[in-house]
């Protein structure tokens, strides 16, 4: 499996959305202010005002054909990966020496982009995958079979990977975590509406149809489907839901090895962590206990031909996007068409620009952040989280519900945020990994080699504070609770996020909310529970506790009361946090921004908008969003951040301010009273 540090809290989560490019570096003469062909001043602020700041954006940008949801994340990478694409295709028409960087970003592409040679091959680059697998005949066959797929981040059974420790956040611990399912979410398995159980039907005709693709006839093919379709359903049920899973207590559970084995022991784990290179792992969190259980029974229960026929299918799954094309549009015809709503795969620049970031994104980032992205940015961007930290503590000692003592502590933790802007001080070494020209698979399956036991040598040691957990050229931010870091990569400080030479009302109602929307996930319902040097443990009083999820109980509440379509509401409790950061990262932004003014006063009117219309339209307009039906379902359903819509009106209607800025008043739409606010930082 590939390592990913536990990134709780990352602003959105953005699937494909990788490559994307930095600050704006064109010289600008005359402060950006506000693009107004956006406001559709038809529709009344008061009433609606995610609509009223967008209408214009959202009619002049349709849904393309390849988009499920296509927003202003959406916008900036699509627009921006071209970038990219100009710069790795330029590699791509040089000569290199063989083992350089440039040669191993080139060939990836390269290869990628060699349709007629990858149609001609279909599936026969893992005839030595499916080989073994029809070797298989014990259970410790079986058990080496998983191990070998995890090195090559083939999801199966489980996951394993690292993070640093939740009660000992200086070192790295190994977590296994529940997996091994082929749909995105548990519930696809056990609910019984009638979306689900269309979605279950089609996902069983999936299977056949891979299966069919791989050579196995009709008959075969629906028995092998059901067979999978048990095997995961099993695993569904043992799983965590979503929301049981967003609480760091009950998913931290370290055993040292010996009980590991004890406890799951018809699983041999000696020959599993041998297979990965790890010979005593001493300690690790089992992050779902009650899944292992499960799983414990399974491997024997299940007869080892059944798990050969999972087996073919985990590495089906895996691979079917780096496969010819008919692989390749099953694959969509499901997940893309089924699932989200769209109707035609993104093109092939695209879809292979993007695993190339995948296999190589530190490389990539860093010839990227070479030519686009300037060292102005990074210091205004300094600048700017300063005055967000500085505008978090006065309002943290404003707080009329939070005691001294816990004040005290978290204004500790707020000035022990690390930040992180632009791009790493050092770079990843790829001098191991190994690239050529025979198939798209294989160099696929090596950079996945690659990347996990780069990071699962990094168990047992310490945490290297210092690494990066996003690509450069990611339009992304985040905050890690472990490591108590805000995280800034250079492919988000661009407009509409962040413009150089801009209005600063534009620039703290955008980048600035981002900022302390990152900075409100160390104080939201989960990242609350992590002291400033990011272990898992409680620095709040009872009562400040109490108090805290009496005003958050408020958000939830407001977001479970919202439609999304037909009869579907927003997940309260799911998108709390998000929820939370939204709130918090415009208060304290605004904070900021009124700081700022005092000492550099904005223009009063531009385009006929107050300084604080400017910023509550500059928030608005980051969201700006047209979404397909089927992807605001399943959103609703796996996503831990609200709609767009949502995360627009939801806060400002939670704001004084706001409800000056456009004249909300009693009877509006928007309109909450301010005993009934959600009032949290």
């Amino acid at each position: 499996m590939k390592f990913v540090l536990t990134l709780k809290f990352a602003l959105i989560a953005i699937i494909g959305m990788t490559l994307t490019t930095a600050c704006n570096q064109q010289k600008v003469d005359k402060k950006i202010t506000l693009d107004v062909s956006s406001i559709d001043t038809l529709v009344d602020s008061a009433q609606d005002f995610y609509h009223y700041a967008n209408n214009g954006w959202m009619k002049n940008n349709p849904l393309p054909d390849d988009e499920s949801r296509y927003g202003s994340f959406d916008q900036l990478a699509k627009e921006t990966s071209m970038k990219v694409q100009t710069l790795v295709e330029d590699l791509a028409k040089q000569s290199f020496e063989q083992g350089s960087i440039e040669q191993k970003i080139s060939d990836f592409y390269s290869v990628g982009m060699d349709t007629a040679k990858i149609n001609e091959q279909g599936a026969t680059p893992l005839k030595k995958e499916f080989k073994a697998l029809n070797s298989l005949s014990d259970i410790n066959g079986i058990i080496n079979q998983v191990s070998h797929f995890h090195l090559y981040g083939i999801g199966s059974m489980f996951r394993f990977g690292g993070s640093p420790d939740a009660k000992n956040s200086e070192m790295m611990i190994g977590s296994l975590s529940q997996g091994g399912l082929g749909m995105n979410d548990r519930d696809y398995y056990l609910n019984d509406d009638d979306r689900t159980k269309e979605i279950r039907n089609a996902y069983i005709n999936h299977l056949e149809k891979m299966f069919q693709l791989a050579g196995i006839d009709e008959s075969a093919s629906a028995n092998d489907a059901q067979i999978i379709l048990n095997i995961e359903t099993k695993l569904a049920k043992a799983s965590m839901s979503r929301l049981e899973r967003r609480d760091p207590i009950a998913t931290y559970n370290k055993m040292n090895f010996d009980e590991i084995k004890s406890r799951y022991n018809n699983f041999d784990w000696d020959v599993y962590f041998s297979g990965l290179g790890i010979e005593n792992p001493e300690e690790i969190d089992v992050n779902q206990p009650v899944f292992f259980d499960e799983l414990n029974k399974m491997i024997t229960e299940i007869p080892v031909n059944d798990w050969k026929i999972y087996f073919k299918w985990n590495l089906l799954n895996s691979t079917a996007n780096y496969l010819s094309s008919d692989f390749e549009n099953r694959d969509f015809d499901f997940y893309g068409k089924t699932m989200q709503g769209s109707k035609q795969m993104r093109e092939r620049w695209r879809r292979v620009l993007g695993a190339t970031n995948r296999a190589l994104g530190m490389a990539v980032g860093e010839k990227f952040t070479e030519k686009y992205f300037p060292a102005q940015a990074k210091e205004r961007m300094v600048i700017l989280v300063e005055n967000l930290r500085t505008a978090l503590g006065q309002r943290i000692e404003k707080l009329e519900w939070m005691s001294d003592e816990t004040k005290i502590k978290a204004e500790e933790k707020l000035a022990a945020v690390r930040v992180k802007i632009g791009y790493p001080n050092e770079w990843r070494d790829f001098s191991s990994l190994e690239i050529g020209c025979d198939a798209y698979v294989i160099n696929v399956l090596n950079a996945r080699r690659f990347n996990t036991e780069y990071y699962l040598s990094k168990i047992g040691k310490p945490v290297n504070k210092d690494e990066w957990f996003m690509t450069p050229q990611t339009v992304n931010a985040y905050y890690s609770p472990a490591m108590n870091e805000i995280c800034f990569p250079a492919g988000i400080l661009q407009p509409p996020f962040f413009y150089l030479d801009g209005d600063d009302a534009i620039n703290y109602g955008a980048i600035g909310a981002v900022i302390g929307h990152e900075m409100s996930h160390g104080f939201d319902d989960k990242g609350r529970l992590y002291d400033k040097e990011g272990n898992l443990t409680n620095w709040w009083t009872d009562d400040d506790s109490e108090l805290f999820n009496s005003r958050t109980q408020v958000l939830v509440d407001q977001f479970d009361a919202i439609i999304v379509i037909d009869t579907i509401h927003a997940n309260g409790e799911l998108s709390l946090g998000e929820n939370i950061a939204d709130l918090g990262g415009l208060n304290i932004s605004y904070t900021a921004f009124q700081n700022a003014q005092k000492e550099n006063p904005q223009v009063e009117l531009i385009e006929g908008y107050t300084p604080d219309q400017r910023f509550f339209l500059s928030w608005a307009r980051v969201w700006a969003q047209n979404t397909r039906d089927k992807e605001i379902i399943r959103r609703t359903k796996e996503d831990v951040h609200s709609l767009g819509i949502n995360r627009v009106n939801g806060p400002v209607a939670n704001m004084s301010e706001f409800h000056a800025a456009f004249g909300v008043e009693e009877g509006d739409a928007l309109y909450i009273s301010e005993e009934e606010r959600a009032s949290i930082w």
